[in-house]
């Protein structure tokens, strides 16, 4: 269900005009499926702690995403503008390589995320 409504959010374009998102700073693996997902905003970051189990586990993801549910996969992520984990077996960006857009990630940050750090708002 959550992948569902993730796929007609982003099929609607007028959710995505006008909108340039910044991308993830770092992704850092926390325990079980759980990562610490840094964004850049304007002049700070937000941070969240994402369960990808619902996700990865819980729900189909799609045949690409399907090696993410073998725990030891899933703890090499990288963040680097998207949400990457490398080929396995070389460390390279090839097409073993998952990677994830950082506006559907932020989209599941925000829906379904633990907030743990918002940015500041700038003083007026």
């Amino acid at each position: 269900m959550k992948w569902k409504k993730w796929s007609e959010l982003s099929s609607n374009e007028s959710e995505w005009q006008n909108h340039q998102e910044r991308g993830l700073l770092k992704a850092e693996y926390v325990k079980d499926y759980i990562l610490r997902l840094w964004f850049e905003e304007d002049t700070d970051v937000s941070i969240y702690e994402l369960d990808f189990y619902p996700l990865f586990v819980g729900e189909y993801p799609g045949e690409v995403l399907l090696p993410l549910r073998d725990k030891k996969r899933f703890r090499q992520v990288k963040g680097d503008y998207t949400l990457i984990w490398l080929n396995p077996e070389t460390g390279d960006y090839d097409e073993k390589t998952i990677d994830i857009a950082p506006e559907c990630i932020r989209y599941f940050c925000e829906t379904y995320g633990k907030k743990i750090k918002i940015p500041q708002k700038k003083a007026a």
